[in-house]
Parts: structure tokens; sequence; C-alpha cells
């Protein structure tokens, strides 16, 4: 959107604020996204899979959670409820790319990256990261549509799926997606950590 609207960003960069920033936001951002990736992608999937003896229902359940822990950011009431596409459909980026890649570390680092870049690049006085990043975004949040909500879940999340799916490989996408869940055998382990029979 730089490029597009150049008028719509105002250089913020102080290089003492902003190493400052840059050492919290390395240290912090990671405990954050990676918390909300094991919990949503990792935990919530697996248990509800378990229990819903499938796969696109936790995907949806968990994406929908995932939008919706969002829902009290100042980006809701300043932009709209519309802003929840946005949410709502990272969520469910992340989750399929958990299922496809049978990992959760392409979602780790895509929420990682995506976190990061909000904090160090880009604030602005309506967003849940104000920080001293390197550009302040003077836009009128009210106008944001196409290019800030619909753009990325409807035409950047697809192409990055194909892309991945592409370089890694990726196949039987209807059963990755839809698939049947088997519940996990269970195990016995003895006083040294062997399994018994």
């Amino acid at each position: 959107d730089y490029w597009l609207s150049p008028e719509n960003y105002q250089l913020n960069f102080q290089l003492q604020p902003f190493l400052i920033l840059c050492v919290i936001a390395i240290l912090l951002i990671p405990l954050q996204t990676s918390f909300e990736e094991y919990m949503f992608r990792g935990y919530l999937m697996q248990g509800i899979g378990v229990i819903a003896k499938n796969r696109w229902f936790p995907l949806l359940v968990t994406s929908s959670i995932f939008g919706l822990l969002h829902i009290a950011n100042p980006e809701v009431e300043v932009m709209g409820k519309t802003i929840m596409i946005y949410y709502i459909g990272t969520g469910l980026f992340l989750g399929v790319m958990t299922l496809m890649d049978e990992g959760m570390e392409l979602a780790l680092g895509f929420h990682l990256a995506n976190n990061l870049f909000t904090a160090l690049l880009v604030t602005a006085d309506w967003t849940a990261f104000q920080t001293y990043s390197v550009f302040k975004d003077l836009s009128d949040p009210k106008e944001a549509g196409f290019v800030e909500i619909i753009m990325p879940v409807f035409v950047i999340f697809p192409i990055l799926l194909f892309i991945f799916s592409k370089k890694y490989k990726w196949t039987n996408w209807k059963d990755k997606l839809l698939g049947r869940v088997q519940k996990p055998l269970e195990t016995n382990l003895d006083e040294i950590g062997q399994i018994t029979e």
C-alpha cells in the first residue's frame, strides 16, 4: 500500500526508541505468537478434532475463536466488524497451513513475521500495536476495504497456499482438510518410562 498511496504514510523512525522496540519485539512477540499457535493450531485443533472425529470442524471452530479474540482490538471499533473477516480469515489460513503441512512451523513463522511487521514497520493511532515503528499510517481507517481486508484473505492467502503447496509438495488436500480423525492410542509407561502392554 505504501507505493500505491505514499501520502498515507509518515516517516516515524527514531533510532533509539526503534532499537529498544526491536529488542522488546524480538524477545516478546515470539512468545505471544507461539502461545497463540500452540493453543489454537496445536491443542484446541487436535482436541476438538478427537471429539468431532473430523478435521474441518476444528479448523472452522479454532479459526472463528482466533478471530473473535481480536474483537476487543481498537481496529474493530474504528474499522467496523468487517475487519473480523481478516482476523477469522487469517486464523483459517494458519489452520489450513498447519493441517496441510502436518506441523505448526509454517504457521508459527507466518504469525511471527506478521506481528513483527506490524510492530516494527507500520503503526497507527488506532491500532492495538502503537509503537515507534518506521512508518505511521495516516489513512482514514473507516475507508479500509478491499486492499486491507478482502485482498489478503481472498487473494494473497490463497496465492501463498498455492506457493507453499508447490514448494512443500502438499497432496491429498481432501483428506488432510476434511478427513476423519482417529482417537490417539493410549500407552502405559512403567516407572522408568518404558512402554508396557
